[in-house]
């Protein structure tokens, strides 16, 4: 194999973590795998924290670890983001194996986020929205695994792949804040138009939008295209 362990373009993102422990045991999987990146969104517990550290048998300091106030934030930078999730939901995501989600991380070879939520309700609709892909990790008499527990199974995929079978240097995938802000103002264009017929309404077409373009995964030019439709249709050319 050409590469063993989580490679540095992939980070870990733990969504409103509750326990420092489980942060901690969570930190050790990244650690034992090769894993260098983890992103903290809005933590429950303190940061930083002796119990984590303890937990992660003391490897904490040997991650590159970013606080976050929100989920937005946290993937803003990067080009593909995967949300982990065990229950069914009411919206079209393209669902991944761990094993699967892992060769499509390697080949497309982008700034990539792998996101795990909290440890009492996983993610939210919303959360699962701002991102492209669902992964689903099988299991057999539970629906749901513990935080570190799918840490550990993610990270360990990367350690059974082969990168060098797999391909690379496709067409970049554009940041996911540029296509934030597309669907920003896309949304006020909407709502100065008004399109919604109800705030509830607005709610439910825009994350219907937002799931059909994170499916996607535009590149920074087809952004700027579909930016400059609307340029057009708000201020036509005479």
């Amino acid at each position: 194999m050409e590469q063993f362990g989580v490679p540095s373009n992939v980070v870990i993102i733990l969504n409103k973590p509750q326990l420092a422990e489980n942060t901690g045991m969570a930190m050790r999987a990244m650690v034992n795998t090769g894993a260098k990146k983890l992103r903290l969104v809005a933590p429950y517990h303190d940061w930083p924290s002796e119990k984590a550290d303890l937990a992660s048998a003391e490897k904490s300091q040997q991650l590159e670890v970013e606080l976050f106030d929100t989920l937005r934030d946290a993937i803003s930078d990067l080009q593909l983001t995967f949300a982990t999730s065990a229950r069914e939901r009411n919206m079209i995501k393209q669902i991944y194996s761990p094993q699967k989600a892992i060769e499509k991380i390697i080949s497309e070879s982008v700034k990539t986020g792998i996101v795990f939520g909290s440890e009492k309700s996983g993610l939210t609709n919303e959360e699962i929205s701002l991102c492209n892909y669902v992964i689903e990790i099988p299991s057999v008499n539970f629906s749901s695994y513990n935080l570190a527990q799918a840490v550990l199974i993610m990270c360990y995929e990367f350690t059974r792949t082969d990168f060098a079978q797999l391909k690379t240097g496709k067409t970049k995938i554009a940041p996911q804040k540029s296509l934030d802000f597309f669907l920003t103002e896309l949304e006020s264009q909407l709502e100065k138009h008004r399109h919604f017929s109800s705030p509830q309404k607005q709610i439910l077409m825009m994350q219907t939008l937002r799931n059909l373009f994170k499916r996607a995964t535009p590149t920074q030019q087809e952004i700027q295209s579909l930016q400059g439709v609307i340029d057009t249709l708000v201020n036509p050319r005479i």
